[in-house]
């Protein structure tokens, strides 16, 4: 397989990456068509920088692969994906490890499936899964918060129920009952959105981060020799 190769700009990001904790001034010899992993680790074992963190480095770069995708329902994030593109195709061994670190990341088992070539775990609406592209293979991330439709919807439901419910009211002559039909249900659209509001963003962001995380494990795991 020939080996990836970094131009000028990735460099100065990986090395941006491995030294984000340190000031150190970087100084890169001349473009020569692109730097491998084994000759980036090796400038930077000259300038004090471990092998290891510069392949970390480039782990966290590979793992960016597409943004994050953020599906949105009345302005709140609801589904959640990511691709990124893999090295090579776990082996059998490699994919339960990849499992084995989901199921601790997520606290449940799920459940596997191997099907024309695309390996896949999941759990309700959370499906992670490896799978065969024309440039070799990526890892596919997507998940949704099922519920958030649902209350999302309530808050419709009510709030058109207190408009509705009020004007008929106001029409037969009762503006005090009108006025508490509409608070009402006014009140149940306003806590069912106010739900969302609260525990959707929070939710997201849980999710963006693991997804990142699983990507910069499964480069890194894929990164080296198939065990």
């Amino acid at each position: 397989m020939t080996q990836r190769r970094y131009g000028d700009d990735e460099v100065r990001e990986i090395f941006r990456l491995a030294t984000a904790n340190e000031s150190r001034e970087q100084t890169f010899p001349a473009e020569t068509g692109g730097w491998t992993l084994e000759e980036l680790q090796r400038i930077g074992e000259e300038a004090g920088i471990e092998p290891a963190r510069v392949a970390q480095a480039v782990a966290r770069l590979h793992a960016r692969g597409e943004a994050v995708q953020v599906r949105r329902s009345a302005g709140m994030p609801i589904g959640v994906s990511h691709m990124v593109d893999l090295p090579r195709a776990p082996t059998d061994r490699e994919w339960e490890q990849m499992v084995a670190e989901l199921r601790t990341m997520f606290g449940v088992k799920g459940q596997t499936a191997n099907s024309g070539g695309i390996r896949d775990w999941s759990q309700g609406n959370l499906h992670i899964a490896v799978e065969p592209t024309e440039r070799g293979h990526q890892l596919r991330m997507s998940t949704r918060k099922e519920d958030a439709l649902v209350f999302n919807g309530m808050a419709l439901l009510f709030g058109g129920m207190a408009l509705v419910l009020g004007g008929v009211v106001t029409a037969a002559g009762k503006p005090e009952k009108a006025l508490l039909a509409a608070g009402m249900f006014g009140s149940f659209a306003f806590l069912a959105l106010l739900a969302n509001i609260i525990r959707l963003p929070k939710w997201a962001r849980t999710r963006e981060r693991q997804m990142q995380a699983i990507a910069e494990r499964a480069v890194r795991l894929l990164s080296g020799a198939p065990d």
